[in-house]
């Protein structure tokens, strides 16, 4: 088992799929956790390595998008985020939550049979429930260039439905209810480590292009007329698919083609938006 330069007093577990590299080399397991990308950031600028992955059976303070509560219970969600380490640059990195939407989608499908839609730009959604929602956090060094980016990513595991809260029960749903069957944690996790790690490095050498076709074929919504709200505005437009660095082109009603950087698509009780392009500061989230 690989050796880690840091000692979290919070860990249970320690583990290691069976790989010398990559994202899955080392595994955190901790029972209670505020937040696991708060937690994994702070491992990050503590030298953690590459493909580190942090888990909690519980979250007490996990975040989804624009700071709001993400739901979770013990032992029915995945509460999960991985520490990456590029060579692309900080406006590159942004793509990174449009990819492990990709990596959770078909980890999804390999373990259960369930076919998730992907909602721009990173929710997966099954007969128009959420099941799994990202957000992606990016640390910078001292002179404002890209040190590592946490991808948090929360799984609506075997959460029953009369455990949702009154305001998500009608949004959400669970892969165990979907599925029909129980799914086991542990092989779910390795199969989305080796997916989000084949992604990744297909990433780091040819761009958005290595995933941007299958994104694509999955999302909603898109060649449809839907509400955007881009955080200044909202409108109605045609959703055309992605632009070149990751944006999302639309039409809007005056049939002008544009690129929108942050949003939220119809009405997603849990989720808003987080701005792709990064505040000037050490730290900043990408949607």
């Amino acid at each position: 088992m690989p050796t880690v330069a840091f000692q979290d007093p919070g860990a249970t577990r320690l583990s290691a799929f069976e790989r010398s590299d990559g994202i899955g080399r080392i595994v955190i397991e901790v029972d209670k956790v505020d937040s696991t990308n708060h937690r994994l950031v702070e491992l990050g600028r503590a030298g953690a390595d590459h493909g580190t992955v942090l888990i909690a059976r519980d979250q007490t303070a996990g975040r989804g998008k624009a700071e709001r509560g993400w739901f979770s219970i013990p032992d029915g969600s995945l509460c999960l985020s991985v520490l990456v380490r590029t060579g692309r640059s900080l406006a590159e990195a942004a793509q990174l939550p449009l990819l492990a939407a990709v990596a959770m989608r078909e980890a999804i499908l390999a373990e259960t049979g369930v076919d998730a839609g992907i909602k721009w730009p990173n929710d997966l959604l099954v007969g128009g429930h959420k099941i799994c929602g990202i957000l992606a956090e990016a640390a910078c060094d001292d002179c404002g260039e890209l040190d590592f980016v946490v991808i948090g990513m929360g799984l609506n595991l075997a959460i029953p439905d009369a455990a949702f809260p009154d305001h998500l029960r009608a949004s959400a749903a669970s892969l165990a209810t979907l599925s029909g069957r129980p799914v086991d944690r542990d092989a779910f996790v390795e199969t989305l480590g080796l997916v989000l790690d084949r992604w990744v490095k297909l990433w780091e050498r040819h761009g958005l292009s290595a995933f941007a076709g299958t994104w694509t074929a999955h999302a909603l919504h898109l060649g449809h007329v839907v509400s955007l709200d881009d955080g200044d505005d909202e409108i109605c437009a045609t959703l055309i698919g992605l632009a070149g660095d990751g944006a999302l082109r639309i039409r809007d009603a005056a049939g002008a083609i544009r690129d929108v950087h942050s949003g939220e698509i119809g009405t997603a009780p849990s989720v808003g938006p987080i701005p792709l392009q990064l505040p000037k500061t050490h730290m900043g989230a990408f949607s």
